[in-house]
């Protein structure tokens, strides 16, 4: 049975999740595992991995958020009226489950011709569930406090810095109707160091519509491949 709150104890209670003194110890947990998280990814971008800084730090920011809800965010139980000592809390039993969150995680790869998407995004909704956790728990400032770490790893890393890893990406191009014009792109790739993964070609209104996957020995610049071509006239247009 929920206890009876005022208005103004709500409001307090809500307050009081947001003070720094009573919130620090989790925020340095979260701030640890995130830490931890981008230098091991920092060293799978390096080697070219599909996860990368982004995906590592999401993961070990969840994995630490749901720890922490698991410890901390059933005491307020105890407290209830009627209940004292006869409350068995098992703080393992919320943890246990990042394992089947990393099986979610699977789930949410995609693997189209050699490229593999959706890993950080899968990474971001199994994260937000946690901050979901944190918020029915009632731990509303650990909530919010790792709904702004997310979005900085989120936002930061992604605009800012290059270092995901980006060494394979697709490209649409529309080229016009020429039996040799595909043998001409793909040379053009392999002259620059750009490895194809696959290709495909379809005509389309007397013109080819060909979708490469390329993949470079670091980081892809969509500007760089779009370059290369920005003086061929067999070229009606490329996307990446």
């Amino acid at each position: 049975m929920m206890p009876d709150y005022t208005i103004s104890q709500v409001a307090e209670i809500f307050l009081d999740s947001f003070t720094i003194s009573n919130v620090f110890p989790y925020i340095l947990a979260l701030l640890t595992a995130t830490i931890c998280g981008a230098a091991i990814g920092v060293e799978r971008t390096h080697r070219q991995k599909e996860a990368g800084i982004r995906t590592h730090i999401i993961v070990a920011l969840g994995s630490a958020l749901i720890m922490i809800v698991s410890k901390y965010g059933f005491f307020d139980i105890i407290n209830m009226t009627g209940i004292e000592g006869n409350v068995n809390l098992d703080g393992a039993r919320l943890a246990a489950q990042v394992v089947t969150g990393i099986s979610f995680l699977g789930a949410g790869i995609i693997v189209y011709k050699g490229t593999v998407k959706g890993l950080t995004t899968a990474a971001g909704v199994w994260t937000t569930a946690g901050i979901g956790l944190a918020a029915g728990a009632g731990m509303y400032g650990i909530a919010v406090y790792s709904t702004l770490i997310l979005l900085l790893v989120q936002i930061v890393i992604h605009r800012i810095l290059p270092v995901e890893n980006t060494s394979t990406t697709s490209v649409t191009m529309k080229l016009v109707d020429d039996p040799e014009i595909v043998e001409k792109v793909t040379s053009i790739f392999i002259e620059n160091d750009y490895e194809i993964l696959s290709n495909s070609v379809e005509k389309k209104h007397e013109k080819y519509v060909c979708l490469f996957t390329i993949k470079a020995k670091s980081h892809i610049n969509p500007e760089d491949v779009t370059n290369l071509f920005a003086n061929k006239e067999y070229v009606l247009s490329i996307t990446i």
